[in-house]
């Protein structure tokens, strides 16, 4: 048992880590190619987005290089061993999560499978970015920001979510589930989901940059919020339905990919004169202190 789990161990989420940073590399790769002959100066004043280049691709490249490195850790974790699985009881669980031990496992391997493909399709969601010619004039800066953005998800749900934290995955509390799916590598790795931080990192930064770009859609850029709600709302009711995690792991997982994907462009938003991104000033009355305000 200990061989088999020790290779599975190495084997923990193969297609889909894989895909996704490949995904990365090869959207890279096209927009350099696409960019050979150099970008256009005089679209420099319409930018709606500040980098320091010098300091955020080292910073992306380092943020890679720590997910990694915390991959390794997590897979080192130990497995369950026979006693804490038949140790385990359904009722146990929290009310708002116990439905997840009381579904039909029949189509869970299906349900997995259009989890990861509604994952792989998300991923690619900002490239439609550069079908708007007023994007496509920075589109370095634009692939530069997804690329921070989705390094930041991965690092938050790595070490903030398996590397420390052991919550046993739905299917394990499932008895028609084979015995040695259960030993395996990655059964205390529900929390929390990393499909959904991912999809909505790529969704909801898609709709941040949209907004930016396109002030003059008014309130009615609300809607692209709205919309972007859709992929992991998706993404995460097939990984209910797998049963590789509780209503909670997505919930959380859904929170942290929207403020990650939102906040990273917006933090990188150039100050104008009539529209501030963020300030902080001072006021004094009955009460004194600072007023901190962030505009979308």
């Amino acid at each position: 048992m200990r061989t088999i789990s020790s290779i599975n161990r190495l084997r923990i989420y193969p297609s889909i880590r894989q895909s996704v940073k490949r995904g990365f590399v090869f959207i890279l790769l096209c927009l350099v190619l696409n960019n050979i002959n150099g970008q256009d100066g005089k679209s420099e004043h319409k930018k709606v987005y500040s980098l320091n280049y010098k300091f955020e691709i080292p910073l992306t490249a380092g943020l890679f290089a720590v997910n990694y490195y915390g991959l390794v850790q997590k897979n080192q974790k130990p497995t369950l061993d026979t006693f804490q699985i038949n140790s385990l009881v359904k009722n146990d669980i929290w009310a708002f999560d116990r439905n997840a031990v009381f579904l039909s496992s029949s189509q869970r391997i299906q349900a997995q499978n259009i989890s990861d493909w509604g994952l792989y399709i998300s991923t690619f969601l900002p490239v439609l970015l550069f079908l708007d010619p007023k994007i496509r004039e920075s589109w370095f800066d634009i692939a530069l920001l997804y690329m921070e953005t989705q390094s930041i998800n991965f690092n938050l749900h790595t070490w903030a979510g398996p590397v420390f934290t052991s919550r046993i995955r739905p299917f394990v509390y499932y008895e028609e589930v084979p015995f040695n799916e259960k030993l395996n590598a990655g059964t205390t790795d529900s929390f929390f989901s990393g499909h959904v931080p991912w999809t909505a990192g790529a969704s909801f930064f898609t709709a941040k940059v949209l907004s930016d770009y396109h002030q003059e859609w008014g309130q009615k850029r609300w809607l692209l919020f709205v919309a972007a709600l859709i992929p992991p709302t998706f993404v995460g009711y097939f990984r209910y339905r797998g049963l590789k995690h509780f209503p909670s792991d997505i919930v959380i997982g859904t929170a942290v990919g929207a403020a990650v994907g939102v906040l990273t462009p917006h933090l990188h938003k150039i100050c104008r004169k009539d529209r501030k991104s963020i300030s902080i000033a001072p006021f004094s009355g009955e009460y004194s202190g600072l007023v901190f305000r962030m505009t979308f």
